[in-house]
């Protein structure tokens, strides 16, 4: 558990970045779904329909929901994004870079199986330059990208 005295950053990003959608957007989704559905029924895999239509109604679902606000605390103990607490001994390796808008994105290598790689996006308030030294004094920089799930995410506009 991070103490509020050892803190030496704090900001709020947000969840995922939020992309209003377009009716168009909708009825694609819908459209490629039913098409789907129609094909697996003609090829009797009921159970991959079924799994299809999950899958469109829960991203037709996720795709109108704001995100949260997670707060994100940086100190000598590790980093804690909302709730999940990740300690240095836990993080491989970190990179800044910045999104297509210019904004300051913090990259981290940790050791969790599913989704290794954790992008959070760092307030403008925040020197970038001060974060980078401060967690030199952790955990090594190393060159890396966002995931590749974040990258399709991003280029389907979800």
């Amino acid at each position: 558990m991070l103490h509020k005295e050892t803190v030496a950053f704090i900001w709020e990003t947000p969840e995922y970045e939020f992309k209003e959608k377009r009716k168009d957007w909708y009825w694609i989704v819908g459209t490629v779904a039913l098409i789907s559905i129609v094909l697996a029924i003609i090829l009797q895999n009921y159970l991959f329909a079924f799994l299809i239509a999950i899958g469109a109604f829960l991203m037709i679902h996720l795709a109108a929901k704001e995100p949260l606000s997670l707060p994100v605390e940086i100190s000598e103990h590790g980093i804690k994004v909302y709730n999940e607490v990740y300690t240095y001994d836990t993080i491989f390796n970190f990179w800044i870079t910045s999104n297509k808008k210019d904004e300051p994105i913090l990259l981290l290598l940790t050791d969790r199986r599913v989704s290794p790689i954790i992008s959070l996006t760092v307030n403008t308030e925040i020197d970038s330059m001060e974060l980078r030294e401060y967690l030199l004094n952790f955990i090594d920089e190393q060159e890396m990208k966002q995931s590749l799930t974040d990258r399709i995410i991003d280029r389907i506009g979800f």
